[in-house]
């Protein structure tokens, strides 16, 4: 990643500059109005952003306002986002033309999303490969339909199983499928992995395998990543998830009975759906100087070990909320994706485990005391460990995960630099975690000095309406429905 001082020549700002900056900086943000951050007439999902849900996506307009007045006030030869999701920040980086753009993040199907997203592709020989490929599906599912199409029915009848059950045709799939496609002479591969019946029907098995079969035939690598980003995104259509839902809640067992998902023609929609996004982007690519490099890591942001220090003029990113067990579960989001598509050849056990890698997933069972430097923090944990001990040392563990961040993120950040973190305060046994002011009060440890703070309304925000906080059965409550972009700048 190239240093913005190895860009142009630099020198250090002085102190009196470094205030300049600050006040054109909070004077831009304090000339816009109070509705300014909602965006709630934008259109969140063009170019590439529209390709692949992802749990709480920022909307593509906060990275790019930020970008542009910061722009205003210095130059950005370098962007980073830590917590790149689904590669927002660094699509907009792209579109504003700045040099280097780098993400990172630990869950695998995310590094695979800023990958495609941020690769433009020749349109045209996509289209070509796109429509060899559904002619190819089309072509095998015809030689083999009826016995494909009549697989629910054998399953259920003639080897008297339930379909909405766990055990039995839950455990038991893949070797009731295998028996099924050798007694019928089919040529589909028979997937393996913990529960896959559970989630899937026979059919859409059989079907999402042929597709792959047929995905991996494709020779270009980029292309065969942009299909597989459509494939994953059937998989969630054609499982028996609940819609509207991140964490691993399935269907209730009539509506399991009822479902006949159009395997072929979902996948076929995304991935016609996506090219069109891609061919948006790459027109609108094209008229943008200079070229941007990016460089997606999976790593983990309390290290960003691959990342230079003093590197980075902007950060651009929003943490997690909580730790994933009671907020956005990222890794059960991203399970089935996973086990379908083998990033990284991860096992079974590691799929599993993503939700314990990330922020927060350590936990802390036994006494503890805090000694992050936030009296916010300190405070909230008093409350909540009074109310339920457990619940607090969850609490602590993900901050004290978002301090390790805060203080490497500032080791990669150049002097001068401006981060802005988009945030969420949620609330825990009734306390309200005040996290725009906790990391503002942890910057200051690590050179950081607190500039600025911007409310805004979450409108469009790619987040459940309720959710579970407890993980219990029934309990719900209301998701957040503001946030807050905290401002910091490094000494």
């Amino acid at each position: 990643m190239c240093r913005y001082s190895e860009c142009q020549e630099f020198r250090p700002l002085a102190t009196k500059e470094i205030g300049v900056a600050d006040a054109k900086l909070i004077s831009a943000l304090k000339s816009l109005p109070a509705d300014y951050w909602d965006f709630k007439n934008e259109d969140v999902h063009e170019y590439t952003h529209g390709i692949h849900n992802y749990p709480a996506m920022m909307v593509c307009p906060i990275s790019r306002n930020i970008i542009r007045i910061v722009k205003e006030i210095m130059p950005v030869e370098s962007l980073l986002d830590p917590f790149a999701g689904s590669g927002t920040v660094l699509v907009e980086g792209m579109l504003a033309g700045i040099q280097n753009v780098c993400g990172n993040d630990m869950n695998p199907l995310a590094v695979l999303l800023c990958k495609v997203k941020t690769t433009p592709l020749d349109v045209d020989e996509l289209k070509r490969e796109a429509d060899n490929l559904t002619e190819r599906i089309k072509n095998r599912y015809y030689d083999c339909q009826l016995q494909v199409d009549g697989v629910d029915d054998v399953i259920q009848n003639a080897y008297k199983l339930d379909l909405t059950a766990k055990q039995g045709w839950g455990e038991g799939a893949p070797d009731y499928l295998r028996k099924y496609v050798g007694d019928n002479y089919l040529d589909i591969e028979v997937p393996d992995f913990r529960n896959i019946g559970y989630w899937f029907k026979p059919r859409a098995i059989l079907l999402l395998s042929l597709i792959k079969t047929e995905i991996l035939k494709v020779h270009n690598e980029d292309i065969r990543d942009f299909i597989f980003v459509a494939f994953s995104e059937t998989i969630r259509f054609v499982s028996n998830r609940r819609n509207g839902e991140f964490k691993m809640f399935r269907m209730p067992p009539a509506k399991v009975e009822a479902f006949k998902p159009e395997v072929i023609g979902t996948f076929t929609n995304i991935l016609q759906r996506n090219i069109g996004k891609m061919n948006d982007f790459v027109k609108r690519y094209e008229m943008t100087f200079p070229k941007s490099k990016v460089t997606v890591y999976r790593g983990d942001s309390c290290t960003l070990m691959d990342i230079p220090d003093d590197s980075v003029d902007l950060v651009i990113t929003s943490p997690p909320y909580g730790d994933s067990r009671t907020t956005v579960a990222y890794g059960e989001y991203s399970r089935l994706s996973l086990q379908w598509l083998n990033l990284d050849n991860l096992s079974e056990k590691e799929i599993m485990g993503i939700d314990r890698s990330l922020m927060g997933g350590t936990k802390h069972t036994d006494w503890f005391e805090s000694d992050i430097k936030s009296d916010t923090l300190k405070k909230s944990l008093s409350v909540i460990r009074d109310i339920d001990f457990k619940r607090a040392g969850d609490v602590y563990s993900f901050y004290c995960d978002l301090d390790k961040s805060i203080s490497t993120i500032s080791q990669k950040t150049r002097e001068a630099g401006y981060q802005f973190w988009v945030v969420g305060n949620r609330t825990v046994k009734g306390e309200i975690l005040r996290t725009d002011v906790i990391i503002a009060e942890l910057a200051t440890q690590y050179d950081m000095e607190y500039v600025y703070t911007i409310d805004r309304n979450i409108v469009n925000k790619t987040m459940p309406s309720l959710n579970s906080p407890t993980n219990e059965v029934g309990q719900k409550s209301s998701t957040m429905t503001n946030e807050r972009i905290v401002v910091l700048r490094k000494k």
